[in-house]
């Protein structure tokens, strides 16, 4: 007969700590504490309530075993699809040579624009006078150190983002990752400017028309704050295709461009339940620009 926990189900040896008595248990601390619980309960209640507790986390790894499942089938599935367009492309670039060029997936950023609500420009005045005052706060305290990030030597990693158009930006919503940190720092940076018109200097930057489902800041060009003013997450965020091809700049031999192949979905929605995220474009860059590719589904 099978040894298990009595909560979680997981295969237990004789010699498993927890392994003897009525109610096996494994290590894990979340059924340890279910089983603490018989102390403080009858017999009975406690019989109900293991019985809920271990259908509950019995279900959840289900769950999670399907969805790890899924995300694999999909990953194999995507990763088969990117080999064929990838291919597609490179057949069509004159003396192509597989290790002067790096192959990469990109999601898509929003194309549709909206007119700025006055709600989402009420929520992010709020938030700004908020973190504003926090910065204002911290007095004399050494600001942040400027986490503005360097121009690369290459074109290829701002080519690659606005090929994207901020497929990583639709999380910002009406905060646009901004903090007091942040607010410190464009403070130090502006001595002279007081609060009302560090504030200004945000509102005034809005657009009127932003990214449908994305951050405030998000216009069809682009972000509307200078870098500067943006956030630290924003400034040194890189998706995994961007620190690859970060990485790779500074391999040999030299890199010559990148293969691409864009889905449909931005970087947060990309691997959601009953998502559209099929190929949408797949094209090459070199340092000079973009080079339309042999055509997509």
């Amino acid at each position: 007969m099978r040894l298990e926990c009595v909560v979680c189900g997981t295969g237990l040896t004789a010699r498993s700590p927890g392994a003897t008595g009525p109610y096996p248990i494994c290590h894990a601390v979340p059924c340890r504490m279910v089983l603490d619980q018989r102390a403080t309960m009858s017999e009975a209640a406690f019989a109900r309530h293991l019985h809920w507790r271990a259908r509950n986390t019995r279900e959840q790894r289900a769950r999670a075993r399907a969805e790890d499942e899924r995300l694999r089938a999909l990953t194999v599935a995507e990763s088969v699809e990117n080999l064929v367009q990838w291919a597609a492309v490179e057949a069509h670039l004159p003396g192509h040579q597989a290790d002067q060029f790096i192959r990469l997936a990109l999601p898509s950023g929003p194309t549709r624009q909206r007119k700025l609500a006055q709600g989402r420009r009420h929520t992010y005045r709020n938030h700004l006078k908020d973190i504003i005052a926090q910065a204002n706060l911290a007095g004399d305290e050494a600001p942040p150190a400027d986490t503005v990030a360097t121009a690369s030597r290459s074109t290829l990693p701002g080519q690659v983002c606005a090929l994207c158009r901020g497929g990583c930006c639709t999380r910002g919503g009406d905060t646009a990752y901004l903090s007091a940190d942040t607010m410190r720092r464009v403070m130090a940076q502006q001595p002279h400017w007081r609060p009302e018109q560090v504030m200004s200097a945000y509102l005034d930057r809005l657009a009127p028309k932003t990214q449908v489902g994305s951050c405030i800041n998000h216009t069809a060009s682009g972000c509307a704050l200078p870098r500067e003013m943006r956030s630290d997450v924003c400034n040194r965020y890189l998706c995994e295709s961007q620190k690859e091809l970060q990485g790779r700049l500074d391999e040999a031999p030299a890199l010559r461009g990148v293969v691409v192949v864009q889905r449909r979905q931005d970087h947060w929605s990309r691997h959601l339940p009953d998502c559209d995220n099929g190929i949408v474009g797949a094209t090459s860059i070199s340092e000079s620009g973009l080079n339309p590719g042999p055509g997509t589904p």
